[in-house]
């Protein structure tokens, strides 16, 4: 919505973290999850108390490639990350199973279970295997050769798949710094589901590929599954290119509220009740 007068004016934004992952929520602070327990008053206060930051946004372009270049090209604003294979495959079956059948979805338990068994699933069929013969991947214009992975995801954040700090891993490594602010991507290849759950529980580290500018990944044969922000879709021959778009103004919340400051500012608002 535009207001006369105050067309340069943007707004900083907060998140309450509502879904099912949260990766965006938690990197910004607010955690991983809501469920009614902070007053709606201490959540406003956390608001103001917050920072002012900047988070990186991008252009990711799916332009189609032979028969499917009739097709009019896919252009997604990416805040989170984008990815093809085992998480990607997950994501896709997670939403096909969801548009069936709306209602069983109705808790984060519940939906964390049905990405537990699809991930299951994917370990014994391996759907997503020699990826590296699929695909080509440049940063920055450099071609860069790809050891036997079933997965590739480009992070523009520090959590993924629900609260997995992915180019960190296990932490006993050297790795660059990575920021959201910066201009610059993390890619970090997964050999398959197996591998990601690993690196979920901090028992393996990803393959680390490289940060960049821009990504460029061209998919040579056959349909692959594809996610930019939990938003899946199958995807034929095609090239993707990840490039940076603009900046969005967030909110940071760095403190931490505590049981004692929930129960004192309930208390608080039950005074204020019975004045």
């Amino acid at each position: 919505m535009k207001i006369k007068g105050q067309e340069k004016y943007i707004p900083q934004v907060a998140v309450l973290p509502l879904g099912t992952g949260n990766d965006l929520s938690n990197t910004l602070g607010w955690g991983t999850s809501y469920t009614g327990e902070i007053p709606v008053a201490q959540v406003l206060r956390n608001v103001m108390e917050a920072d002012g930051i900047k988070l990186d946004r991008w252009k990711v372009q799916v332009t189609n490639k032979g028969y499917y270049n009739l097709r009019k090209p896919k252009e997604f604003t990416m805040n989170n990350y984008f990815s093809v294979g085992p998480d990607a495959l997950m994501a896709l079956n997670f939403h096909a199973h969801r548009e069936k059948a709306p209602s069983l979805f109705s808790s984060r338990i519940l939906n964390k279970a049905v990405y537990l068994f699809y991930g299951t699933k994917d370990c014994l069929v391996q759907e997503c295997k020699d990826l590296n013969k699929k695909v080509e991947l440049e940063l920055d214009g450099e071609r860069v050769e790809l050891p036997n992975l079933e997965g590739i995801i480009v992070l523009n954040i520090g959590y993924w798949g629900g609260g997995c700090r992915l180019w960190e891993g296990m932490g006993d490594e050297t790795y660059p710094l990575a920021r959201h602010d910066d201009g610059l991507l993390e890619v970090v290849g997964v050999y398959g589901s197996f591998h990601c759950a690993q690196i979920q529980v901090k028992l393996a580290n990803p393959f680390r590929i490289g940060q960049a500018h821009t990504v460029r990944l061209i998919l040579k044969c056959s349909m692959m599954p594809m996610q930019v922000d939990g938003e899946p879709w199958a995807q034929g021959p095609c090239t993707v290119t990840i490039t940076h778009k603009t900046h969005a103004l967030m909110l940071y919340f760095s403190g931490e509220q505590t049981d004692d400051d929930i129960s004192s500012n309930s208390d608080q608002e039950d005074i204020k009740d019975t004045e």
